[in-house]
Formats: C-alpha cells, structure tokens, sequence
C-alpha cells in the first residue's frame, strides 16, 4: 500500500484535491472515481489540485489531472489550477507540459475549505492496468517529450 492519500473539498463551486505523501499507482481508482463524480456536475467553476504536502507522485497519477484537466476544459470550459511548492515536482509538471493545461502556482490561495479522505478504492490488476495505459496515453498526446518517453511503456500495456 501506499503512504500517500487523496483528500477532497468543495468551496462554493469549485472543487479542491489534495494530495498528502506519496501518490501512486494503487491510488489510480480512487482518483478516477473521484473524477467520474465530478464530471457528473451541473455547475464547476474552478477546480484546484493541491500539492504542497505531496513528496512524490508517479506519472499514472499525472495522467490522470491531466486527463482530469481536459475533461474539465471540455466539459465546463475550466483551467484547473495546480499548487506546487515543491521545486522537484513544479519541475516535472513543466516537463510533462501541465501549464498546457493547468494554472500553475506556488502558493496556497485563502480558502476556509474543509477536506476529506477519499476512501481508497481496491481493483482487479486488469482495471488498474488499463487505468495505468489510459493516463499514459494521455500524457503522451500533450507533448512530443511525453510521446517520447511513454510510447515504449503504452505498447508493452497495449500487448499483455
């Protein structure tokens, strides 16, 4: 398991995700969940994903925000905004072209929002696995880098 968890909030109608610790792949239903709810509203005028407290997280979890961070766009014509004081992951998330997508900070907006721990979601290996190749696709179409540096890991999901 891992030691990381996804917390959510909801401040009027925006809607906010932490996440706390070390975000990976065991954790790629809970966060899909979480966004098939949110897709599923009748009004969302912004959403923040906060990563202040996070230490590391996997590129499974970046492809889903990102996958996240379209659907908003199509759906209810948001930019979602990412909190990042961590250097290292600010540093990943250009890389992978997240401001393509994402608002990009470094510092906590004032919210009086109240968060909760998502419960984690347990799956079979093939749900995950196609979870795993559904966020890797999507990273890949953002940047010619990510279609580089996937596209070998997306085929081997593709043929097992």
């Amino acid at each position: 398991m891992s030691d990381g968890k996804i917390l959510s909030a909801n401040f009027k109608h925006m809607s906010m995700l932490k996440f706390v610790g070390d975000v990976r792949v065991l954790m790629s239903s809970t966060l899909d969940n979480y966004c098939n709810e949110l897709y599923r509203r009748g009004i969302l005028d912004a959403m923040l994903v906060d990563l202040s407290e996070t230490r590391g997280i996997d590129s499974t979890a970046l492809g889903l925000l990102a996958k996240m961070a379209i659907q908003l766009r199509n759906r209810f014509n948001v930019k979602p905004t990412i909190i990042s004081t961590n250097p290292d992951i600010t540093l990943i998330l250009r890389r992978m072209s997240f401001d393509l997508i994402f608002n990009i900070i470094d510092s906590l907006p004032d919210t009086t929002a109240t968060y909760c721990e998502l419960k984690q979601e347990q799956e079979s290996e093939e749900s995950v696995r196609e979870k795993v190749l559904d966020a890797h696709v999507t990273l890949m179409a953002l940047s010619e880098q990510n279609r580089l540096e996937f596209q070998d890991l997306v085929q081997a999901l593709k043929h097992q």
